[in-house]
């Protein structure tokens, strides 16, 4: 009987060769810019309609075809005090599109034999120890393909930690840690695995890892406006970012850096990034030398740990989909103010990036990016170049009609019109998502979400195929008083986690958008759902001696209340509208 060693590597072998056919496939000679205006056209719409209507400060754009950058350009402003028009030249922290950078920089000591991806971390790493109860190492290939069980963030060095640890302390940080799921078992999305991957390259090529990328990876590629240092040249050119929340404020976003820089600190341009793209078509040929052999950039771009048929999965950094049937392969980003979208055809050798300067904007990034992709296969095909579709606002009137609960066994979702939009959020939790007419359906359509498709029948709402059926809605019981301590504002003013009470559960409101119904363990230790960004972590809640919560560890991170009002010790409770006063009035 086969092993499951040797069965492992069976696998990685036939995905190998499929990820090779995907790339050696042929295809046609990359058509000229000129070849594109109508498909421009299109996309300069377009992107004006989603920048206007989703409020987007800045938004860059590059198109690519095989070795070619057949369009790039810049919409609004990278400074909209300064009225500083945003180019293709200018620079955005990419986020998570960061973490490709850094497994190529790892597989180049793969390539050189001085590393081995099944090998268990510690061998490179020999300091590395968080908890682990159960009977299996983590392997490098683990952490690059979000499989290690790892907690997402790190307690030092963490998305929140504005005090600039370095990647030392960041990764010692994780030995406070357990795992939350087995190794090789499940998809658990960890910033701080791929921080661990940016440790192992500082320690096998001898030099920090932000030099060590530059000199082997971006230099190479001629990404000479790229780098994983805020420079000062990299400053004078960084676009401005904004933050904004669910009760409508906006903000400027922090510039902090972060600990785990390796795996979402990199300032680029779409310009540089459509070179990422063309050293791809090429087999891992850059504009100035090669990053990888052919073969090593095929077994990045193989599905690891996926179910067969699987349609989405990770390779080895890459994140793996499909477009209308067509295999892609990319990354998307999301770090304060900046949300990036890197998607590519890698058969057809087709490749887009797209960058905005307003948090969390990924559903907006996302569709331009699919948008851009269709208008260049139709080009390729001599078909016409098919329009986005377009929602227009909801009558307030059927918005308030609509709003309510509508269940289906113990699945459910709940429309709440608020203002002059509706909004959708499922009971099980997730990020609130406005709802638009889209001719006689109706379909979420916001920074946060596109595509959930909503047809209203008779008190009932078919959506995506399922019937849910209204329920009346009950007057709310108080909090339990066990939790009325709990609940409250916790962390920085840059990123506030909330604690709240809703429908007999506590929730948590992480991250600004995310919201979660937390499952009681103990009096003071409540879990996130098994899904979402803090997939099976938990938050442990301290108290003092009159039972109120003074701070709460979550997902491993320590988040301080706030004091926010005459209970938390503020002197006086004040609260900043966020729209005149007779217009809240009006509303409410």
């Amino acid at each position: 009987m086969a092993t499951p060693t040797r069965l492992r590597l069976a696998a990685a072998i036939i995905a190998a060769f499929a990820a090779a056919a995907i790339l050696s496939s042929p295809t046609r000679a990359a058509a000229s810019s000129t070849d594109y205006d109508a498909a421009i056209a299109v996309l300069e719409r377009f992107i004006e309609h989603e920048m206007t209507d989703k409020e987007l400060p800045a938004l860059s754009i590059a198109l690519v075809d095989d070795q070619r950058t057949v369009w790039a350009r810049g919409f609004g402003f990278a400074d909209p005090e300064r009225r500083m028009e945003a180019t293709a030249d200018t620079v955005y922290r990419v986020g998570s599109v960061s973490k490709l950078f850094t497994d190529i920089a790892l597989m180049q000591l793969v390539e050189q034999g001085k590393v081995d991806l099944d090998a268990d971390v510690t061998r490179y790493l020999p300091d590395f120890r968080p908890r682990n109860p159960f009977d299996r190492s983590i392997t490098l290939r683990h952490l690059m393909s979000h499989r290690s069980g790892l907690v997402r963030e790190p307690p030092t060095g963490s998305y929140f930690d504005p005090t600039e640890p370095s990647l030392t302390a960041t990764i010692e940080s994780l030995d406070r840690t357990s795992l939350v799921y087995p190794p090789g078992t499940r998809t658990k999305y960890s910033n701080a695995a791929v921080a661990a991957i940016g440790y192992v390259v500082e320690r096998m090529n001898g030099e920090p890892f932000a030099r060590s990328v530059k000199r082997t990876v971006l230099d190479p590629l001629g990404m000479r406006r790229s780098g994983f240092e805020a420079t000062p040249e990299v400053r004078a050119n960084l676009a401005k970012a904004y933050m904004w929340t669910l009760d409508g404020r906006v903000f400027p976003a922090p510039t902090f850096a972060m600990g785990i820089d390796p795996a979402g600190a990199l300032y680029t341009t779409v310009n540089d990034l459509s070179r990422f793209w063309s050293a791809l078509f090429a087999g891992g040929r850059g504009a100035i030398g090669e990053i990888l052999q052919p073969s090593t950039l095929d077994s990045m771009l193989a599905p690891q740990f996926a179910e067969p048929g699987a349609k989405r999965a990770f390779g080895l950094g890459f994140s793996m989909g499909e477009l209308d049937g067509r295999p892609t392969a990319g990354h998307g980003g999301a770090v304060y103010g900046f949300a990036t979208t890197l998607r590519g055809l890698p058969r057809e050798k087709l490749g887009v990036v797209v960058v905005t300067t307003k948090d969390a904007a990924n559903a907006v990034t996302g569709r331009v990016a699919d948008a851009a992709l269709r208008a260049m296969l139709a080009v390729r095909e001599g078909k016409p170049v098919p329009p986005p579709q377009i929602t227009s606002p909801l009558d307030r009137q059927v918005a308030r009609e609509l709003a309510g609960r509508y269940r289906k066994g113990r699945r459910g979702y709940e429309l709440v019109a608020s203002a002059d939009r509706l909004s959708i959020l499922p009971f099980e939790g997730g990020m609130p998502a406005r709802v638009r007419s889209l001719g006689d359906e109706l379909v979420t359509d916001d920074r946060l979400a596109y595509g959930l498709r909503i047809i209203p029948r008779d008190g009932a709402l078919t959506i995506d195929g399922e019937t849910f059926e209204r329920v009346r809605a009950r007057k709310p019981r108080p909090a339990l008083e066990r939790w009325r301590g709990l609940i409250g504002e916790y962390g920085w003013d840059h990123d506030i986690l909330y604690i709240l009470e809703r429908d007999g559960k506590l929730w948590a409101l992480i991250e600004w958008f995310e919201l979660d119904p937390l499952e009681e363990i103990s009096e003071n230790v409540f879990a996130f759902p098994n899904r979402g960004l803090y997939d099976g972590e938990r938050l442990v809640f301290v108290r003092d001696e009159s039972g109120r919560a003074v701070r709460v560890e979550a997902a491993g991170i320590v988040f301080e209340r706030r004091r926010v009002g005459p209970e938390e010790g503020a002197a006086q409770l004040r609260i900043e509208p966020v729209r005149p006063i007779d217009q809240l009035l009006k509303e409410a």
